[in-house]
């Protein structure tokens, strides 16, 4: 088994950093986006069968999950799932089970 050391544990965004990429300026939504941040962060890592973002490559998942969290916003059925635009960008370190 490979040695892994983890070297910082928490969001891969904030709420402002969210908030700016969905170019919303109130509170009014601050709950429901943080809500939707939540789901992004654990569906990017659950579409991988990862825990932890890999070293290295936070700022990948950060726009793939920032990504996610626009699908959400805008359309709050979210019937599709992960965008394909997000899928694209984390296929590479996607463990697939056999």
């Amino acid at each position: 088994m490979a040695n892994v050391v983890i070297t910082q544990l928490g969001p891969l965004y904030t709420l402002e950093e969210v908030k700016e990429h969905l170019r919303v300026d109130t509170g009014d939504d601050d709950v429901t986006i943080q809500t939707y941040m939540d789901a992004a962060e654990a569906s990017v890592l659950q579409y991988c069968n990862i825990s932890l973002v890999p070293l290295g490559k936070e700022a990948v998942f950060k726009v793939a999950a920032m990504m996610y969290v626009a699908t959400l916003y805008e359309d709050r059925a979210g019937l599709e799932g992960l965008p394909k635009s997000s899928q694209l960008l984390i296929d590479p370190y996607r463990w697939l089970r056999v």
